[in-house]
């Protein structure tokens, strides 16, 4: 049976359009309902929304040529770092709206449906975007759920310090907009490592060199590659499949041996050994006058 997956940007594209809808859906309830908590969270499912549409067009910055990324520079980066500021000042601006609610006296609290707003949009994330909630999704809902039934409560059965729940809530919240822009900032100005095909001729001088290595028959594939401004190479080789795995180790250890002492700007190396066998006559590099036994597959 096979299974067709689903591209990423059409995830990503999804991901975004879900998280828009919720976050419309939050701030229209926390409005209509008085909740602070609720409309709070609305700003941290737009948030969510814009950077799940950041993240399904890191594939196409990622296919960009190097000549256009070095041409770009840091402008690539830059509605990261505009999205991130934009987090910070509206966590900040949220926080002190709460902390002017904890100041002044309450005298409003939220409707009891501003509870259920908050879970019913959180059963709708989970259902319709895949992959797991972060935990200060988690932990932003469980916050914004809690503050407004609690102020709720408190405002039925005459409890005032109840009241101070919603915007602490709020406040909660914002605290967690502000650290989620400041991580995009740093994620944003960390350098990318990035891995890029080495030269063919490199690679076509390392077969020719295993190639004289006693012991090894074919060399079935070179790859080396720029990883991180380090040079590695991912080796596949045949050998004789009637000899021992330990034998087969210390061919292997032979040919890194010789690629380092030849190529020293080689500092990684990956070498897979497979059995050679391409039907019968065997033939060798081993024991060129090695003499074929007859079996039973002769």
């Amino acid at each position: 049976m096979a299974i067709k997956l689903q591209p990423a940007a059409d995830s990503g594209k999804r991901g975004t359009a879900v998280h828009i809808g919720l976050a419309l859906a939050k701030g229209t309830s926390g409005a209509l309902l008085g909740s602070s908590a609720v409309l709070s969270d609305a700003f941290r499912s737009a948030a969510d929304a814009c950077g799940s549409y950041l993240s399904s067009g890191e594939g196409a910055r990622r296919g960009r040529s190097a000549l256009s990324r070095r041409w770009l520079g840091g402008a690539e980066h830059a509605p990261a770092y505009l999205f991130s500021i934009l987090l910070m000042l509206i966590g900040l601006e949220l926080a002190m709206l709460a902390v002017q609610d904890l100041l002044d006296p309450p005298d409003l609290y939220p409707r009891w449906p501003a509870a259920f707003v908050v879970p019913a949009c959180l059963v709708i994330r989970l259902l319709l975007v895949r992959g797991a909630a972060p935990a200060t999704e988690w932990l932003s809902s469980i916050a914004a759920t809690a503050g407004s039934g609690a102020a709720w409560a408190g405002g039925e059965s005459g409890i005032e310090w109840l009241l101070y729940m919603d915007p602490i809530a709020s406040a909660l919240i914002a605290a967690v907009l502000v650290s989620k822009g400041y991580g995009l900032i740093m994620q944003a100005g960390r350098p990318r490592i990035e891995t890029r095909q080495a030269d063919d001729g490199l690679a076509s001088d390392l077969m020719e060199l295993i190639q004289r290595v006693d012991g090894v028959v074919t060399v079935e594939a070179v790859q080396p590659v720029h990883n991180g401004g380090k040079l590695a190479a991912d080796i596949v080789i045949s050998v004789n499949p009637r000899i021992s795995v330990m034998e087969g180790s210390e061919i292997a250890g032979r040919v890194r041996t010789l690629v380092q002492k030849r190529f020293l700007q080689i500092v990684e190396m990956r070498i897979c050994v497979e059995p050679y066998n391409p039907g019968y006559p065997y033939k060798s590099n081993h024991d060129p006058n090695q003499e074929h036994m007859p079996t039973l597959l002769q």
